[in-house]
């Protein structure tokens, strides 16, 4: 195959890799986040889910009720932060597949081609 298939195949691959690389950003999204009194931090997933928690040495001295509401308000805040960063990833993946599939095919004589859209 030569010109405008081998182009085509060309912009194929380059999506694949494209498709690819966003995969293994966002499977490697996290986020950590301490509360303001040091007495909390909370680590999320790309989802949003937390994978660690850690109490400061002083944190029983809140009491049960206290202490949950700080967890839950300092998980949410790493949420946000891992939320934030999918949605620059998303837009950035979206803005490089837009230019992937504007840019033209290149034909066996080194013309180029734009499919209609």
């Amino acid at each position: 195959m030569t010109g405008l298939a081998d182009s085509l195949i060309g912009r194929i691959r380059k999506q694949r890799d494209l498709a690819q690389a966003m995969d293994e950003h966002c499977q490697s999204i996290s986020a950590r986040v301490t509360s303001r009194d040091g007495n909390v931090s909370a680590e999320v997933d790309g989802m949003g889910a937390m994978t660690g928690l850690w109490l400061g040495p002083a944190a029983h001295k809140l009491g049960a009720d206290a202490l949950a509401k700080l967890i839950v308000e300092t998980a949410g805040a790493a949420a946000q932060v891992a939320a934030a960063r999918q949605q620059f990833l998303s837009q950035e993946f979206a803005a490089r597949w837009q230019e992937l599939n504007e840019a033209p095919l290149t034909r066996w004589d080194g013309s180029a081609f734009q499919p209609e859209r």
